[in-house]
């Protein structure tokens, strides 16, 4: 049993993206190991991967026990090959070169994720019954003191104006870590309310599931 406060957390925009590299294979494993030849990769090192594997198309991992010519994806277990059908999780991958904190950040708020349901009854019943279908789409909004000339508020709208997937990382005070791809916007026009700190806020829809270490 634990509780953990968010306090001294810290959040990070994958600014810089290596160049892509082809993964040849990937296996059903308890932690899978991904086949790319020269892939230059450290342990800790993380990548988006645009897997074969839809389950894992565009999802952000983080690399262990690297070898010249493979590597394995932190803690994912692909060994049901309903989900990962064997032989299908190549793809391309790009290596994170740069993590660019985004700092200053007054507050945090989440939307979506809720669970969505088929609600149906048979002619004899009643009453109706619920099966689960989808979550809704989740999106982060972050309340930033205003500074247009820090590096995460520079990055964060490069990133917008960009409107291509990017990663984020939160790197938790107890040590743990979370990774996302999304979207970002920036509405760079600052709050102007009497007594409060000017802030601006930055929005960021995920684009997939997220990974956690």
């Amino acid at each position: 049993m634990a509780l953990t406060l968010p306090n001294g957390s810290t959040v990070h925009i994958g600014s810089a993206l290596d160049v892509e590299k082809t993964a040849t294979a990937v296996t059903n494993a308890a932690e899978a190991v991904v086949t790319s030849t020269g892939h230059g990769l450290a342990t800790g090192d993380y990548i988006v991967f645009d897997s074969g594997w839809s389950k894992l198309y565009g999802r952000v991992f983080r690399v262990t026990q690297t070898t010249a010519d493979a590597f394995k994806l932190d803690g994912l277990n692909t060994t049901s090959t309903a989900d990962y059908p064997a032989g299908a999780g190549g793809g391309k991958f790009r290596k994170v070169k740069t993590w660019t904190q985004l700092s200053q950040i007054l507050e945090v708020s989440m939307s979506g994720g809720e669970q969505q349901y088929y609600n149906y009854g048979f002619l004899e019943d009643d009453f109706e019954r619920q099966l689960p279908t989808v979550k809704t789409a989740m999106s982060f909004t972050f309340g930033v003191a205003d500074d247009p000339t820090l590096p995460g508020y520079k990055a964060a709208v490069a990133a917008g104006e960009s409107k291509v997937r990017t990663p984020m990382l939160i790197r938790l005070s107890n040590g743990g870590a979370i990774a996302y791809n999304g979207l970002f916007s920036v509405n760079k026009v600052p709050t102007l309310t009497r007594n409060e700190g000017m802030k601006i806020n930055i929005s960021y829809a995920l684009d997939g599931e997220i990974s956690r270490y």
